[in-house]
């Protein structure tokens, strides 16, 4: 099998029997055969369809091939900012490229979980059209900035002017205010970033102060007074803090320029490709602010292709996307990410990963009957963590019920058939490893869905939160396979 990536050939041996066992291998490029990984036996048993026989031989090389060790660079649009738990672009263009393989009529991807737009942008590069869906408005931004257009030309007159309006602003005033600004921001780092609010806002191409705002959001995230090693809000040490000085235009002026080469070269590749047309990308893409839990608006169409990570656990505990949105949203416009953003999701540190999956345990008990029905490896973690504390369990619940009253609409959007690619992680609940994997895989199994195969990975390139204690346990994930009912 070939896999272009790129522009680069790798060759894939196709899968081969056991002859101890019987069971599917994978043979790797060296040729060493390893066993695809399934947690109900250990083995993945060998699939009845040609299609699958196909993807598990893409799916092939173990562990260590998809661990990507030294294949995570970010380039072109892929680099404009960071985000909390980033997946590996060329990881994520193999497992697109694995999909098609197996099914060539491959056009509509959907990630209900788009993050920054990780898949979104190698589903681009090959010319695919796609869905996303985020309940973070910071995702959202970084998204459908990466969706284009692309005027690279355009960016760099804009970006004149708009330097010329920083330039010539001598204003001292400080344009946002939220609880714990004089905290997290020096008054003059607050004045350069009102400086550059101000300048962004004199843009009238929503567009480009879309691309402004993500060199904006860099900006906010280096000169605040709160750590960049971890991804929830936490001081400096106060020794760093004393006469530190940093100035918030150059950062911005630094990242702006760095993102237009971005957006430059990634033009040039989408353009070599015949996938621009006056700018445009020639696709389809929709990218949406909500949550996953409701239906994409105004798609009636089903999808071809699920490729997503879900959180690993609710945010508070494991990677706090929205405690990391939180600064650079107050400096924001909402209304040009999203005509329907609401405010109420910025007002305080936790509003947002309160609103994310299991950021509630209200009612978290209620839903444990349920899901142990449904779920044989959830029963069990259950009635493990309640030995521990009656709050292991409900947060084990209330994550579980979220994420359950997404899978409905999700699946609902899929053709039947479709394949469903999940890269999840087992987080920690008092000291006890959940087995995510085989509770999702349970879930989707009681709506029809085929389990395929389980393919283990090591995580040391993925970015996470090293101060937190919870998400420092999770050093490997799963790409879970399954297709979709009703083939």
């Amino acid at each position: 099998m070939e896999v272009r990536l790129f522009g680069a050939l790798r060759r894939k041996p196709p899968p081969e029997r056991c002859r101890r066992c019987n069971r599917m291998r994978a043979a790797t490029s060296g040729g060493r055969s390893v066993l695809l990984i399934s947690p109900m036996n250990g083995l993945a048993p060998a699939p009845p369809h040609k299609a699958d026989r196909i993807l598990l031989g893409s799916l092939g090389g173990g562990v260590e091939y998809w661990t990507f060790r030294h294949r995570a660079a970010r380039r072109f649009a892929h680099a404009y900012m960071q985000y909390p738990a980033m997946m590996v672009p060329e990881l994520q263009g193999e497992l697109l490229d694995a999909a098609r393989a197996a099914d060539t009529s491959v056009r509509h991807v959907y990630d209900p979980f788009v993050g920054c737009g990780t898949t979104l942008a190698e589903a681009m590069i090959r010319g695919l059209d796609f869905a996303g869906k985020d309940i973070n408005p910071l995702a959202v931004l970084a998204c459908r900035v990466k969706a284009g257009p692309y005027f690279p030309a355009a960016i760099r007159r804009k970006t004149e002017l708009l330097l010329d309006r920083m330039a010539t602003d001598s204003r001292r005033t400080i344009d946002v205010s939220f609880p714990g600004r004089e905290k997290w921001f020096d008054d003059s780092v607050a004045v350069g970033l009102s400086r550059i609010r101000r300048a962004v806002c004199g843009e009238s191409a929503r567009w480009a102060r879309r691309f402004f705002w993500v060199a904006m959001v860099e900006s906010v995230r280096l000169t605040s007074n709160s750590r960049t090693s971890t991804f929830k809000l936490h001081m400096r040490p106060q020794e760093e803090l004393t006469g530190r000085r940093c100035c918030p235009q150059a950062v911005f002026c630094e990242t702006l320029l760095r993102n237009i080469r971005h957006m430059e070269g990634q033009a040039h590749y989408l353009r070599d490709r015949g996938l621009l047309r006056r700018g445009h990308y020639t696709g389809a893409v929709d990218i949406q602010l909500g949550d996953s839990s409701q239906n994409l608006e105004g798609s009636p169409k089903q999808l071809d292709l699920l490729i997503t990570s879900p959180p690993y656990g609710d945010n508070q505990t494991t990677v706090p996307y929205g405690q990391y949105s939180f600064l650079p949203l107050q400096w924001v416009d909402l209304g040009d990410i999203d005509a329907h953003a609401d405010a109420a999701l910025i007002a305080n540190t936790h509003a947002l990963d309160s609103h994310s999956l299991g950021g509630s345990l209200r009612g978290a008990s209620d839903a444990a009957t349920t899901l142990a029905e449904m779920s044989p490896a959830f029963r069990r973690m259950a009635v493990d963590l309640a030995s521990a504390s009656p709050n292991a369990t409900k947060r084990l619940s209330a994550f579980c019920r979220d994420l359950h009253a997404c899978l409905d609409p999700i699946v609902g959007q899929l053709k039947p058939g479709a394949l469903m690619l999940w890269t999840v992680g087992s987080r920690r609940i008092a000291n006890r490893q959940v087995p995510l994997e085989r509770i999702l895989i349970d879930m989707l199994e009681a709506r029809g869905a085929t389990h395929v195969a389980s393919v283990p990975r090591h995580i040391p390139n993925k970015r996470m939160a090293v101060r937190n204690s919870i998400a420092d346990t999770m050093r490997s994930e799963t790409i879970v396979v399954l297709r979709n009912g009703g083939h």
